[in-house]
């Protein structure tokens, strides 16, 4: 049962009663009989306020029982019992602990350093160490807490590591395990005034009780919270290069390294940035990293690409790309894809060496992305994409496309590189047909290598929009007819798109919206006299019959673009076109040909025939007034009215009120026009 005593802090002998005191000195007799130690400290720690009623500083009895407690020859019972005490003793408001804590860490030294007599680290060594570690933590907390900078001193010569108030840290051995502690405690001034010191102080501080690299780890990351001067930075580094060097182990000197390097990189300290990049490099031939190692070479890769502006001069460090080579796994993965993120955050890519290099990288990211999570693999993805984008090979433009070539090769599973990749030919073609020099035979190649790349993409939306963008392209650079395989290609795709096959409804959207724009591009395209110069347009329309996923409102919307586009081929001069074939634009081509204008016609009448039928089949009412309206609007706009297309306007015009009424804006808008427009006519 624990029992807390709450006592007033003004309580005083002299106003106890006789009856309080009795019990107290009862109490306290009958601890006195326990013959075991450990409880008898613990029982009268516990009651420590009730001194209060017997003598005027209850706190004085602490001394006693602190010298009970070297009766303990149990580390860990020791340990724990001067928790206790610190505890107890905080409770003490008038009391100063200091005296008592350092005492308590020294006495716990003492018990340590008896188990270090055989010097072989046994398990239940090390469960002593782990048992006892918390216990020291927090007396060494208590000892540094809201202490005045004047008095470190004096508590640094209580723990042992100090020989006065101005040699605050001797060259002489410590318990490793209060060292680390000590160092963790102490204000950030002191350890960069005493960095020198301090490092000689864990050189010479090496048992079972703590890992001595873990010490020279924490003094290098205080130091970066505050750097000493350029000087003494210099000769600690140098003796930091010496301490390293006599590892043998990886770990070990990876955990050193990791805590120095943003010192040596804030200050671009390059020999002794190569010097510890040779000692990595030394100590991973031969073997097998172990993940632990690799965690840690990360951090020190990861802390070297932050810091640095430019990545060929990451690249250019001593064996940066060696060691890149022999990481594997996750941490191999994240330094690359860090990698790629600096690559890409900058201006283009041109150097063909460090393209090389990134290409590598990329490539292994890429194979190891499939054992990778999620997020690994989607950034690794885009990354990958956007470095593909990056790179310019400047006037070289046959060796860009070959690096195209090889990395169609080398991510043909990642289509958002797929996609970079086209789009990056579509530039190159662009770019091989500028100037006095073009190259037709290279933009044909262009041209041929995004037709069989668009090919790999899945997502139809993508590909759609690719042969869009592409057909542009081969019309801007005059290849007429590879614009014409690609149109075709995307929509005789469509045949085979079936929405209900896992595409999300966006998509459908998406490739309703590529259609309306392909009619846009129709405008500047040549018609093929041997197809027919509305082959494109009729083609769309037999979607309509095959196409499940185009619902009743894209119907009438696609039907009435169609009447636009042939409205605006039927003008003597068309209102844009493509600059390298305005001499085979359609106003030239088929200027004064009949033939070419019922062709026109008979595609309008078919889309015409449908409007109607196409509004009537949409099931909301709202939607097929307005649907209705728009295509009235379309009609009226597209053509010069007659009696055929009143009736049909008319009827669009009865649907209209039927679904709005007839006090809708929309509607009477509607009316006026055709009413004006009829009486123009």
């Amino acid at each position: 049962m624990c029992v807390q005593l709450f006592l007033s802090n003004n309580v005083e002998p002299t106003t106890t009663c006789n009856d309080a005191k009795e019990t107290c000195i009862n109490w306290f007799c009958k601890i006195a009989s326990i013959q075991e130690l450990l409880p008898r400290i613990y029982l009268e720690l516990a009651l420590l306020p009730c001194w209060s009623f017997l003598a005027k500083e209850p706190a004085d009895n602490l001394q006693r029982l602190k010298l009970m407690t070297r009766g303990l020859a149990d580390p860990v019972a020791s340990a724990y019992c001067h928790l206790y005490m610190a505890h107890c003793a905080e409770k003490l408001a008038t009391y100063d602990a200091g005296r008592i804590l350092t005492a308590g860490i020294n006495d716990i030294k003492v018990l340590l350093m008896q188990q270090d007599i055989c010097k072989s680290i046994s398990e239940n060594q090390k469960m002593i160490i782990n048992l006892v570690e918390s216990p020291i933590e927090y007396l060494v907390k208590c000892i540094f807490k809201d202490i005045y900078q004047g008095n470190i001193g004096n508590a640094l010569m209580e723990l042992g590591l100090g020989r006065s108030t101005t040699e605050l840290f001797v060259n002489t051995p410590h318990v490793s395990v209060v060292l680390y502690h000590v160092l963790g405690e102490l204000p950030v001034e002191v350890v960069s005034a005493n960095a020198v010191d301090i490092l000689r102080l864990i050189d010479c501080s090496n048992d079972y009780t703590f890992d001595q690299c873990l010490n020279y780890r924490l003094l290098g990351l205080r130091l970066c919270e505050k750097v000493p001067p350029i000087s003494t930075l210099t000769l600690l580094l140098d003796k930091v290069k010496d301490v390293v060097s006599s590892y043998d182990e990886l770990d070990g000197y990876l955990i050193i390294v990791d805590a120095y390097l943003e010192l040596v990189l804030a200050h671009h300290m390059d020999k002794y940035l190569n010097a510890l990049l040779k000692g990595i490099y030394e100590r991973t031939q031969g073997r097998k990293m172990t993940e632990k190692e690799l965690t840690n070479l990360q951090s020190i890769f990861v802390r070297l690409i932050s810091n640095s502006e430019d990545l060929e001069d990451v690249f250019a460090v001593n064996h940066f790309v060696d060691l890149l080579d022999v990481m594997h796994g996750s941490p191999r993965n994240v330094v690359s894809v860090h990698i790629l993120s600096k690559a890409t955050r900058n201006d283009n890519i041109s150097n063909p060496a460090t393209i090389q290099q990134l290409f590598e990288i990329s490539q292994s990211l890429h194979s190891s992305i499939a054992f990778a999570n999620a997020h690994i693999s989607q950034q690794a993805a885009y990354l990958i994409s956007h470095f593909v984008r990056k790179v310019d090979y400047g006037p070289m433009i046959d060796q860009h496309l070959a690096f195209l070539i090889e990395c169609r090769t080398a991510f043909a599973c990642l289509h958002e590189v797929q996609e970079s990749l086209i789009r990056s030919s579509n530039a190159l073609a662009i770019k091989g047909n500028k100037g006095a020099r073009k190259n037709p035979s290279f933009v044909k190649s262009c041209i041929s290598y995004t037709e069989v790349t668009i090919s790999a993409v899945v997502v139809w939306s993508s590909r759609l929009r690719l042969y869009i963008e592409t057909a542009e392209v081969a019309l801007l650079v005059g290849l007429v007819s590879h614009a014409e395989e690609l149109i075709f290609s995307g929509i005789s795709g469509l045949q085979s798109y079936d929405s209900t096959n896992g595409h999300k409804q966006s998509g459908v959207e998406e490739v309703f919206s590529l259609i309306l724009k392909l009619f846009g591009l129709l405008v500047v395209f040549p018609g093929d006299t041997e197809r027919g110069v509305t082959s494109i347009q009729n083609s769309i329309l037999a979607l309509f019959n095959t196409a499940s996923w185009i619902t009743p409102t894209m119907k009438s919307k696609i039907a009435c673009s169609i009447c636009a586009l042939s409205s605006t081929l039927t003008q003597n001069k068309l209102p844009y076109h493509v600059l390298s074939l305005e001499s085979f634009s359609n106003d030239k081509l088929f200027i004064g040909n009949q033939c070419y204008v019922k062709e026109l016609v008979s595609v309008s009448e078919t889309a015409l025939q449908n409007i109607i039928g196409f509004v009537e089949q949409e099931p909301s009412r709202a939607a097929r007034g307005t649907m209705a309206l728009d295509a009235c609007n379309s009609i009226v706009l597209s053509f010069k009215m007659n009696a055929e297309l009143l009736k049909v306007c008319d009827r669009l015009m009865e649907i209209a009120r039927s679904c709005l009424g007839e006090r809708n804006s929309y509607l009477q808008n509607t009316s006026k026009y055709l009413r004006r427009t009829c009486s123009l006519q």
